[in-house]
């Protein structure tokens, strides 16, 4: 098997399993809350000391590249996995699993980062960020059955983490078998360095990875509450109908590598968001069930290769030197938005749910117009 393929299939895998781990928490919440009798205020400390973990380590990993290499980053981010895994396993109080899903977020936030500049590394054609997104998708819907099935049959939650010991064992027997050549001939030009965001270009798409992330996790978050106040949907529809937002989102993601290939990044861009706020538009002045599902439907298929267009467009448009703080940058974006914006955003929906929609229409607005511009003023490599 040719080496770049090879590794392409391996980052792959990694994206796969590693969405597996991540998104394991949010179905036990509720359980975790009674299993160890906290409040509600307390409980959603969980996925905020995890966000806050993963960012840090963006930002440290990044910093260590040059000294740790590619590959030797990301078995840091898969021994951080395991330490997780164990430590949520043998838990026995409130404070240590909350270690552990800091640890959680520690490996995340690392493993994210080497996987995302490696496949930044491989030769364009096998850039494939749409499918690598679409895997760490079908991760977040799988883990949803599997963890049903964990509750469902009486097992303690945190034995479901013994799967994952197992499976990231199996990925480690993957990667060694990765060619470190594949990436770099040397692990001397594995260079990485925030002053990348002096580019102005850099700095706006970033900017844009940003808002896009505060608006796709805003939109999962709170459209299900609004379907209910505004079109009387139930409360046991709505998992149903955001499980359909995840699989059209994530085969769109699945298609849309070939997709961007012919229509081109920034003219997807400078569409696409014009699209999504018609589906929020439809969403919010719709008068039936029908409509704001068909709202829902066009906000999904829309926004579903926003993130790999951006994320490619960055990585291409760098000198091979600055491939690693390109790819580095735009995962710091990535988990800033999400650290910070899903409160903000949550802060006007508290207020109005449909200021939710109102905010995520600017930040639309915003991507358009930066991808507008430079389509016309075609930049060069920086």
């Amino acid at each position: 098997m040719e080496k770049n393929f090879k590794a392409m299939v391996t980052i792959f895998i990694g994206y796969f399993l590693l969405s597996l781990f991540s998104n394991t928490l949010s179905p036990f919440i509720t359980t975790i809350k009674s299993t160890y009798n906290v409040s509600s205020y307390v409980i959603a400390f969980i996925p905020s000391v995890v966000y806050c973990a993963a960012l840090i380590t963006n930002i440290v990993g990044a910093k260590l590249m040059p000294w740790l290499g590619i590959k030797n980053g990301l078995y840091l981010g898969i021994v951080f996995e395991i330490f997780a895994s164990l430590i949520i396993v043998f838990s026995k109080s409130f404070y240590v699993i909350l270690t552990g899903y800091f640890m959680a977020g520690l490996a995340t936030g690392m493993a994210c980062l080497y996987l995302s500049t490696m496949l930044s590394l491989l030769p364009q054609k096998y850039q494939k960020f749409s499918f690598a997104n679409a895997c760490f998708g079908l991760g977040g819907i799988l883990i949803l059955p599997i963890d049903r099935f964990i509750l469902k049959m009486g097992i303690k939650f945190n034995y479901t983490y013994i799967i994952h010991i197992l499976l990231i064992s199996f990925y480690i027997i993957l990667v060694s078998k990765m060619d470190r050549r594949t990436f770099y001939k040397s692990n001397s030009k594995c260079n990485t360095s925030f002053s990348i965001l002096k580019n102005p270009m850099i700095l706006l798409l970033c900017i844009a990875v940003f808002f896009y992330v505060g608006a796709e996790i805003s939109t999962t978050n709170w459209t299900g509450t609004f379907l209910k106040k505004y079109y009387g949907i139930s409360k046991i529809e709505v998992p149903n109908i955001l499980l359909s937002f995840w699989i059209l989102f994530t085969i769109g993601r699945s298609l849309g590598d070939k997709f961007l290939e012919r229509v081109g990044q920034l003219r997807f861009l400078s569409i696409s968001p014009l699209i999504s706020i018609l589906g929020i538009i439809i969403l919010l002045f719709g008068k039936s069930k029908l409509q704001a599902l068909t709202g829902f439907a066009i906000i999904g298929i829309s926004i579903s290769i926003m993130y790999p267009a951006l994320q490619g467009y960055i990585v291409q448009h760098v000198t091979e030197k600055n491939i690693p703080s390109a790819s580095a940058v735009t995962m710091i974006f990535n988990n800033l938005g999400a650290t910070f914006l899903t409160y903000i955003i949550g802060f006007a929906g508290g207020i109005k749910i449909t200021y939710v929609f109102i905010i995520q229409i600017l930040f639309y607005i915003y991507i358009a117009l930066i991808s507008v511009y430079y389509r016309i003023f075609k930049p060069g490599k920086v």
